[in-house]
């Protein structure tokens, strides 16, 4: 039984060893046996894809919860939110070893910031919601299905008006549903001002030379892109028939265009953008040509980068009526932003604990807050290129601003634990033995290690005292120690034979006490009184070394489940310990403690074997009963134990 235990913890210790800090893995799916009857009503194929689809939803419950660091690249400098050593580095000093990492032009979020400027960081919405669709949608309708003189050209000038203040509603096109909503709004508002028979601005724009009702154009871009919106004007054919016009000249390229470019620092990896990102232009997905470019007209254009693997890239909204650049270059815009600007905010005072940055940073702070609820996100800035060098900034939620969390001169990654603790320990190899030699015939080693003399029903029970020091970097641990047994048994003391280093293996070395001597003529002794002396302590010393990895989100402080193994030297009984090791630690509730000081209870089990080392009473007693298969005993015996402690980090 105890082997089958050991087995056990020492695959699940080699499984969690072997597998990286982050698992890429979807959790693994397995049908419900039940369910078989219902082969019938589903193919195998369809049962694959639904399973896909179940795994696919349970990984990306798991990444909402993964902390978020936006890398900020120091300008002129290669380390960026790829560079290993950075990440290995930010992940201990935040305590996230399961931390993911991604660049800084991510956090510019113009396009989802709302119009409003005196809506404060905390208040941004981030997502148009779906609920302020249905009132739109009905509004529209409403104004599209008045006839042209229901108004004087005042009073629908004013509809227009008031129609172009409830587009704020539809701020940034992300997905393809705000698509038709955004499309009805445009022509009810290019009906309604084409009504007013106002000639100018904000209703009527020059594009390319030509005027233009500018809200039936922004109607024809969205068109030009899915042709098919058009069909939901059937009813409204004043409003249908001057878009499909503009759509035309749109498809015969009456109208300029715009270069978007997606290059970044002049340069574009396409593999791994594609990999990384899906472009949405207007909440529809298209592809960058092999320079990284994509043509759009001139109006309002939403773009959006959305991550492949998880969560939300940039957004930007593009207004222009003018073409006074042949080319908007995306990323390298937030980049400017998002990583030269900003850092140079930071660094303005790198120490404060509240940073002053500008508003509109905040605001995209607070939206890809939004964006990732369930995340905590921080803000990491390699000084001068260093990796080893990092300051490390979080976003605080509730106060909407950031705070200094660490790093740059003091980011010393490892994390320390030092710990007591105690409990329980059953050894196996603690045996007793008869210390009186005066009634042997001979004092010969071999002679006088026999089953006689020692005791089978041994004394294992033992209170440990344990001081152990832990070093923690992300998932690895590492910790030694010092552990003192109190013998429990009813002999009250340990015994083992005095150690002569360095003649471990010399069968003539042999320690007794000699009494009533007497010198013969050859020089000899004869003593009345013999018997073995023995090293009897009420404490034996155990030194152990070991390694393992610690689980869960704060496993970078030494927090969580862990599995590891170690190795030990005992000096009573005489032995080599490796044992496995399971054990949680976690926080108590008392106190306000953060940073690298934080108290500590630690739980540990242990199993594993005492392997007797030469010169030892176990080892002896190996000897002595091998021929004797009643009394056989064994150089390895079984260890287990139970440990309850208290410590702190630091």
């Amino acid at each position: 039984m105890l082997m089958r235990v050991l087995c056990c913890l020492l695959v699940s210790f080699l499984s969690f060893a072997s597998a990286p800090a982050l698992a890429e893995e979807a959790l693994s799916f397995d049908a419900d046996p039940r369910l078989e009857k219902k082969k019938d009503k589903k193919t195998e194929e369809e049962k694959s894809e639904e399973e896909k689809k179940v795994e696919a939803e349970e990984e990306r419950k798991r990444r909402e919860l993964v902390a978020r660091v936006i890398v900020l690249k120091w300008r002129g400098k290669d380390t960026d939110y790829a560079d290993e050593t950075l990440r290995r580095n930010v992940r201990s000093r935040i305590a996230r070893p399961e931390a993911w990492f991604f660049p800084e032009v991510d956090l510019y979020q113009n396009g989802r910031k709302v119009p409003d400027r005196t809506v404060i960081p905390a208040n941004q919405p981030a997502i148009v919601p779906d609920s302020s669709v249905p009132a739109i949608d009905q509004r529209s309708v409403e104004v599209l299905s008045l006839p042209w003189n229901a108004y004087a050209n005042a009073d629908w000038y004013r509809v227009a008006d008031s129609l172009r203040l409830l587009s704020s509603g539809l701020w940034f096109i992300d997905r393809v549903e705000l698509r038709r909503p955004l499309f009805m709004l445009y022509a009810a508002i290019g009906y309604a001002s084409a009504n007013a028979d106002n000639g100018g601005p904000p209703f009527f724009e020059v594009i390319g030379g030509q005027t233009v009702n500018y809200y039936y154009y922004m109607a024809a871009l969205l068109a030009y892109q899915e042709p098919g919106l058009t069909g939901n004007l059937a009813p409204f054919p004043e409003a249908k028939n001057p878009i499909e016009y503009i759509r035309s000249q749109l498809e015969q390229g009456a109208f300029p265009s715009l270069k978007l470019d997606f290059e970044q620092e002049n340069a574009y990896d396409a593999e791994t953008f594609n990999n990384e990102y899906e472009v949405l232009i207007n909440g529809l997905p298209i592809s960058l040509d092999a320079n990284a470019r994509s043509d759009i007209f001139l109006g309002r254009t939403d773009v959006y980068l959305k991550r492949k693997d998880t969560g939300h890239g940039l957004s930007e909204r593009i207004e222009v009526t003018k073409l006074e650049d042949k080319a908007y270059f995306v990323r390298d815009v937030a980049r400017k932003r998002m990583g030269i600007e900003f850092i140079d905010q930071l660094f303005l005072n790198p120490n404060a604990c509240l940073p002053e940055v500008d508003g509109d940073i905040l605001n995209f702070l607070a939206i890809y807050q939004k964006l990732h609820d369930k995340a905590d996100v921080y803000i990491a800035v390699p000084y001068k290129g260093n990796p080893n060098k990092v300051w490390i900034w979080q976003y605080d939620r509730r106060r909407a601003q950031l705070k200094y969390v660490g790093g740059g001169a003091d980011g010393f990654p490892v994390r320390f634990a030092f710990l007591f603790s105690t409990g329980i320990l059953y050894n196996g190899a603690s045996p007793a033995i008869d210390a009186d030699l005066s009634d042997e015939d001979s004092l010969a080693p071999d002679d006088v290690a026999n089953s006689n003399r020692f005791s089978v029903d041994k004394e294992p029970a033992t209170i440990p005292f344990d001081f152990e020091l832990r070093l923690h970097y992300n998932r690895l641990m590492v910790n030694f120690g010092a552990e003192f047994g109190y013998n429990a048994g009813k002999n009250a003391k340990w015994q083992e034979y005095y150690q002569t280093p360095g003649k471990q293996k010399e069968e003539d070395i042999h320690t007794a006490r000699l009494s009533d001597c007497q010198q013969n003529d050859d020089g000899s002794f004869t003593c009345a009184d013999i018997a073995d002396v023995f090293n009897r302590r009420q404490f034996n010393r155990h030194l152990y070394l070991g390694a393992g990895i610690v689980l869960g989100r704060d496993a970078g402080i030494g927090f969580g489940p862990r599995f590891a193994f170690q190795w030990g030297w005992l000096n009573i009984p005489h032995a080599f310990q490796p044992t496995l090791h399971f054990g949680w630690a976690i926080q108590p509730p008392i106190g306000n403690f953060g940073g690298r000081f934080r108290p500590m209870i630690d739980l540990d089990l242990r199993g594993g074997v005492a392997i007797a080392r030469q010169r030892s009473l176990q080892y002896d007693l190996v000897e002595a009963t091998k021929n004797n298969s009643e009394k056989e005993e064994r150089l390895v015996e079984e260890v287990l134990g139970a440990n309850l402690g208290v410590g702190f980090t630091f």
